[in-house]
């Protein structure tokens, strides 16, 4: 395979990453096979991300993101790329120099209806912290709509597939919050063989500001982006196991009951109502319906009265 380039668009979705673009930039172009072009998609930022971008010249394309959010990025993105493939990297992470060549083997000797996706390292901001590898993934290959549905494995910015398939399937939803990704994954789980290389070859930063650290909300835009793919692929969502939809249905109710106790505030309501439209009989999520007006924040002021009054007598006369 050539090493000079290849007929890939790289798509960054770019918000205030002033402190981390460069690094990302830099991974794409030091890739074995660089891409033909990269087009950061910047929403708004208010720091110098847009600075950085342009730093790297003619190379990367800076365009602005009118609607805000990362599906509106990355279907803005696809609909100006170039190049035959689409491939991805957030602008908070890092690409391992050999990822675009070793997908670029698989698609080329592929049919066109081929999405390829691989093994991933989580890192941290804090040096201290180990990088840990994800693997779980490795169940998602050939025709697999059950598994992406069911457990959503797939490292969403790994993956590489050619634009025609994006375009084919109505392009990223431009209304998903964080999930966007993942309604891809779906919609093209619909019409291709998903082919994992198990080699890390992204690497996910890991810090406060993820959006995966927003657990409740992340579970109802999950279940919106599940709901978005049943109403454009009504087939593919009968052809789904029972179980797989009552165990889904199950995690949901888990997630609720589990965001309440942990007093979790950003997006608990939305999320306590689904639960309740999915399991209106169900006793726990009858009784924090209840106390739904109660905030989080009241309740977390009541857990630390209760544990300053129920201290220990010996820890009370410190």
């Amino acid at each position: 395979m050539s090493l000079s380039s290849a007929d890939i668009s790289v798509i960054i979705p770019c918000l205030n990453a002033e402190r981390t673009l460069g690094a990302a930039l830099e991974s794409v172009f030091n890739q074995t096979v660089p891409p033909r072009e990269v087009l950061v998609i910047d929403d708004a930022s208010t720091d110098g991300s847009v600075r950085v971008a342009r730093s790297f010249g003619p190379r990367v394309r800076v365009l602005p993101n009118p609607a805000h959010g990362t599906g509106p990025a990355r279907r803005l993105g696809v609909q100006e790329a170039k190049g035959k493939y689409i491939a991805y990297v957030d602008a908070d992470d890092l690409l391992e120099p050999l990822k675009h060549e070793r997908q670029l083997k698989v698609l080329e000797r592929s049919d066109i209806h081929t999405y390829v996706h691989t093994g991933a390292w989580v890192f941290f901001d804090d040096p201290a912290r180990p990088a840990v590898l994800r693997d779980s993934a490795a169940h998602a290959s050939g025709r697999c709509t059950a598994v992406v549905f069911e457990h959503n494995p797939i490292c969403g910015p790994s993956i590489m597939v050619a634009r025609q398939v994006i375009l084919e399937v109505g392009n990223y939803d431009p209304d998903l919050w964080g999930t966007d990704d993942y309604y891809m994954s779906l919609a093209c789980s619909t019409c291709c063989d998903f082919v994992y290389l198990p080699e890390p070859l992204y690497r996910l930063r890991r810090h406060t500001g993820n959006m995966s650290n927003r657990r409740a909300r992340m579970m109802y835009h999950h279940w919106l982006a599940q709901e978005r793919w049943r109403q454009r692929f009504p087939e593919a969502y009968a052809a789904l196991p029972a179980e797989v939809l009552a165990r889904c249905t199950a995690g949901i109710l888990y997630a609720t009951r589990r965001a309440y106790w942990e007093r979790e505030s950003n997006g608990y309501r939305q999320l306590l109502k689904l639960a309740r439209q999915l399991a209106p009989d169900d006793p726990q999520i009858r009784a924090q319906w209840r106390r739904r007006w109660v905030p989080m924040s009241a309740l977390r002021l009541w857990d630390r009265t209760t544990q300053f009054l129920n201290r220990p007598p010996e820890v009370a006369a410190q």
